[in-house]
């Protein structure tokens, strides 16, 4: 019975409960990253939405 009381509580404290997710990253982390992507790309104007949007998938992804 103690093992199976350990087993449980052992897989029981690995996994995340949904109100413990980690908060979505602020909108200076992803401009921040947003700028990393355009200075990767060369800095070329035109795709400051393009480079935002991958930022946040890239940060959202990180963050589940």
């Amino acid at each position: 019975m103690k093992e199976k009381e350990q087993g449980q509580k052992a897989s029981g404290s690995t996994r995340r409960k949904r109100s413990e997710a980690p908060p979505p990253p602020s909108q200076e982390d992803i401009a921040r990253r947003a700028h990393e992507i355009s200075v990767a790309r060369g800095g070329e104007p035109g795709h400051e939405l393009e480079d935002w949007l991958q930022a946040e998938r890239e940060l959202s992804a990180g963050s589940q």
